[in-house]
């Protein structure tokens, strides 16, 4: 028994060792990654709705101060000018957060693709993962995407949180991860590099 208990933890240390190895967290760590440029665009889109707005007001006060309209009709443009003005900030938050994205979305993209290569690499943690729940990820389409070489085609975000949950889960002494699931594991990743010899 003694024997075979240290047998399970050089197991271990292995698949952590191959999966560092293969692949990059800081890389995948998507949301501190996207947090700057978010706040970036909150900043582009107050200052549109706010140029959009002042020159709508602007517009009107000098029409109200020559006389052109009345104090009630400046105070209701004062209020329907928030609508367009709102929907043009969105608009430019949305545009310039998706912009900051892409970049940081194709490098995860290209290290995805890196890692998985041609005979793919996360379906041989599928002992693991069958284990793993997470929220809004398909587990099963996961390992089937990796088999089949398409995982590129999963959002960023997701491959993301399943990979970081992944490491997680190998780095810490969870009582789910028996001996038995990280053997098959070692021998899935073992497998490869025979195919490759």
């Amino acid at each position: 028994m003694s024997n075979q208990q240290p047998s399970k933890r050089h197991s271990r240390k292995n698949v952590i060792r191959d999966f560092e190895q293969h692949i990059t967290l800081s890389r995948l760590d998507y949301k501190p990654r996207v947090k700057p440029g978010k706040a970036m665009a909150k900043v582009v889109g107050l200052i549109f709705a706010a140029v959009v707005y002042l020159a709508g007001f602007g517009m009107s006060y000098i029409s109200w101060s020559r006389g052109a309209i009345d104090a009630m009709l400046l105070n209701k443009i004062s209020f329907i000018l928030m609508i367009p003005a709102s929907i043009i900030g969105m608009m430019a938050f949305l545009i310039s957060s998706n912009r900051r994205e892409f970049p940081i979305r194709e490098d995860i993209r290209a290290h995805v693709r890196d890692f998985e290569g041609d005979t793919g690499y996360l379906w041989r943690f599928e002992p693991i993962l069958n284990q793993m729940e997470l929220k809004k990820i398909d587990i099963e389409w996961l390992i089937k995407a990796s088999r089949e070489d398409t995982l590129i085609e999963m959002a960023p975000e997701d491959i993301c949180a399943t990979i970081q949950a992944l490491h997680e889960a190998l780095s810490g002494n969870s009582q789910q991860i028996s001996g038995n699931i990280i053997l098959q594991v070692e021998k899935n990743l073992a497998s490869d590099k025979q195919a490759a010899a």
